[in-house]
């Protein structure tokens, strides 16, 4: 697992506005997984995905969290803002290995060719 801090350049290809805000890379190996097991993972660290709308507004919420009634009540306001991504999330495989086939993707939309 690798996490490093990253630039995302003002007139990216996605139209994506990072605000000034720092921004991390992270490498993950995954064995086996779930759908959305990566996003809800991140999410519930604190660190959700670029323009992850379905599990964003929930980020740094647990379940355990939901004992305190101010907490809960957080927990309703942010489902309510909870929507399936429109737009590109950033999050991208890096390469896919099954069946002894091995896919390599290209550089993702927040890095230049160079980075």
């Amino acid at each position: 697992v690798r996490c490093d801090p990253i630039t995302i350049s003002q007139d990216n290809e996605q139209g994506y506005d990072p605000r000034g805000t720092q921004h991390y890379e992270s490498t993950i190996r995954l064995v086996t997984g779930r759908k959305h097991q990566v996003r809800a993972m991140l999410a519930s660290l604190g660190c959700p995905l670029i323009r992850d709308t379905l599990y964003e507004p929930i980020s740094g919420m647990t379940l355990e969290s939901l004992e305190d009634e101010e907490m809960e009540s957080r927990m309703d306001e942010a489902l309510d803002k909870v929507r399936v991504p429109t737009q590109a999330i950033g999050l991208q495989a890096h390469a896919i290995l099954f069946a002894g086939v091995r896919a390599k993707a290209r550089v993702p939309w927040w890095r230049d060719e160079t980075g």
